[in-house]
């Protein structure tokens, strides 16, 4: 009888599991054909989607040619009528191939007077030994020194600094030197009013805010104006005191200077020059918002000057903005190659790859070696210095007196090989660097040419190497292409013969060799009271000060001793009064 039982009751629990299996089935059969339909619904949506952005797309590509139709023939038509001298009434396309002037049409014995240059400027360009006009001057002065706003290009190394340091000084002199000769009593700012100068200067880096400054401070000074430098990395109350001292000039990186407007310390809205240089530079490094508010500030009515060696559409809208009827001179194409450069490219294995470094820094020749990192800017120069070749880093991580410091003694030829990352491309103008040697090939064809454009200035020769490991082949052929260099690419090692030639004599090893102190005196052109040997009195001032910072932290040091005397005096009292209340208790 039991086992009938359990039988039954095994049953009813079989069948109660089937129902439950069939109903958990049939529910999701219709979970699943709910998630089908929807996904068809999903689907069709998608499809409709799809089509109508095919039609607005559709629409909006006629719209688009039609309005690329209207523009084409707009520029051919502004084409047919340009000119050297035209005007341009909008700059969306920044060089137009109309605009591109050969080199050959300007002369190489024209004078800075027959430009129209200033007697007191001239003189001091023929104290410096300049006395005729590079083509990019030849093309822009005539019209730079009338007041037009000016878009220049020219190649590296071909006197665009100068293009537009003289006109600026000239046009701020025959403004307002009146006031500054009859206003000197401005230099200590009694009046308390904001400093407000007259003529700014942008640059992307530090090293050629310095490098525009030694330009144009000696022939600021012909006219009794003076130059301040802005940038980050140094204090920020040398900058203001040198403002208040009553700088015409400003020449700064764009994010220092708009921190010191938002402290109040000077205002932008009497500059009536105002000049961009490498703005392609800057607005890769991602300064175009800060120029863009800079430049708002200025008056509208005044004159502006964008120079660089390349010239691409991420500036348009400030030219558009900013420069409206621009003259434009463009001298050689951006491609344009220097007739004293010369090129090669070697391949080399990463085994050899050091060494050939090695090889290449042990001339007698000025060289810069480039580097991606400021790792490797600091490892390298490092690995030199141990192998007896003097050399010095140049790299972001270093602080501004340390790259002062490094940049002097390259200059002033104490060290002939300089380690940099692309910091440097744009902001050194040496005319004898000899070599330039790209440890790697860099990523795009413009830092190609700013790196190259370091040797062969003002018409000297000079050899630019790019080293391509095998892995980089391919990316380094398509650049060079891009960045239109010819150069057929050569297998090399320690001993190839091609590096002898390019190297010539080899330097004497210095072992053990350690970076001079700089000298500490007055930088050339400066006018009175600027920053650096300021009132002339170079060692003896040096001397002085150090003088004066000694005895003062000897006096420090006395007054330390006599107030630790007085607290152990107290202490010993206080501990002799409180043994003499024991002793009586």
């Amino acid at each position: 009888m039991p086992h009938t039982h359990n039988a039954a009751s095994h049953q009813k629990r079989g069948a109660k599991n089937n129902h439950e299996f069939n109903a958990r089935r049939e529910r999701n059969r219709k979970a699943e054909k709910v998630r089908e339909k929807a996904r068809q619904k999903a689907l069709r949506y998608e499809e409709t989607a799809i089509r109508d952005a095919e039609q607005d797309f559709a629409k909006k590509d006629f719209a688009n040619r039609e309005n690329a139709k209207k523009d084409f023939t707009k520029k051919e038509n502004s084409k047919k009528d340009f000119t050297k001298n035209n005007k341009s009434s909008k700059n969306s396309v920044i060089i137009p191939d109309s605009a591109i002037e050969s080199r050959e049409n300007y002369s190489d014995d024209v004078t800075f007077t027959q430009l129209g240059v200033p007697d007191p400027l001239v003189e001091v360009l023929r104290a410096d030994g300049k006395t005729t006009a590079f083509p990019i001057q030849q093309a822009t002065l005539p019209d730079s020194l009338q007041g037009a706003n000016i878009l220049g290009r020219g190649r590296t190394g071909s006197g665009k600094t100068l293009a537009f340091s003289i006109p600026l000084v000239a046009r701020l002199a025959e403004n307002f030197v009146d006031l500054i000769n009859n206003g000197k009593n401005s230099r200590k700012n009694e009046s308390g009013d904001t400093p407000a100068p007259r003529a700014m200067i942008l640059a992307p880096t530090r090293e050629l805010v310095h490098q525009i400054d030694d330009v144009i401070a000696p022939l600021a000074a012909a006219y009794g104006m003076r130059t301040v430098t802005v940038y980050g990395g140094v204090r920020y109350q040398r900058q203001v005191s040198q403002l208040k001292k009553g700088a015409q000039i400003v020449l700064a990186c764009p994010g220092r200077l708009e921190d010191l407007i938002r402290q109040g310390a000077l205002t932008l809205e009497k500059v009536m020059v105002s000049v961009l240089d490498e703005a392609d530079e800057m607005a890769d490094m991602g300064f175009l918002p800060a120029v863009t508010r800079l430049l708002e500030q200025v008056d509208p009515n005044g004159q502006r000057m964008l120079f660089s060696a390349t010239l691409d559409k991420q500036v348009s809208t400030l030219v558009n903005r900013f420069l409206p009827n621009a003259v434009i001179h463009a001298v050689d194409d951006a491609d344009s190659q220097v007739d004293t450069m010369t090129h090669h490219i070697f391949a080399v294995s990463s085994g050899d790859k050091y060494e050939v470094l090695r090889k290449l820094a042990s001339g007698c020749k000025r060289s810069i070696f480039f580097t991606r990192t400021k790792y490797q800017a600091k490892n390298m120069a490092k690995k030199f210095l141990q192998q007896g070749i003097p050399a010095v880093d140049l790299q972001g991580n270093l602080s501004q007196n340390q790259r002062d410091r490094h940049l002097a003694v390259f200059s002033e030829g104490l060290v002939r090989v300089l380690v940099a990352t692309d910091v440097a491309a744009r902001g050194i103008d040496i005319s004898d660097v000899a070599l330039v040697v790209q440890t790697e090939p860099p990523e795009d064809p413009k830092s190609f040419l700013h790196r190259s454009g370091r040797t062969a200035r003002a018409g000297e020769e000079g050899d630019v190497v790019t080293l391509v490991l095998p892995n980089q082949k391919r990316a380094a052929h398509t650049m060079l292409r891009r960045a239109g260099i010819n150069a057929k690419a050569e297998d090399v090692n320690p001993a190839s013969p091609v590096l002898d030639e390019i190297v010539g004599d080899a330097a004497e090893l210095q072992e053990g060799w350690s970076m001079p102190e700089p000298e500490q005196q007055k930088r050339k052109g400066r006018g009175r009271g600027r920053g650096r040997g300021h009132g002339g009195h170079g060692h003896s001032g040096a001397r002085k000060s150090e003088r004066k910072a000694e005895s003062k932290v000897d006096r420090k040091s006395e007054r330390k001793t006599e107030r630790k005397s007085i607290r152990e005096r107290v202490s010993s009292r206080g501990r002799g009064h409180n043994n003499m209340s024991k002793s009586v208790k």
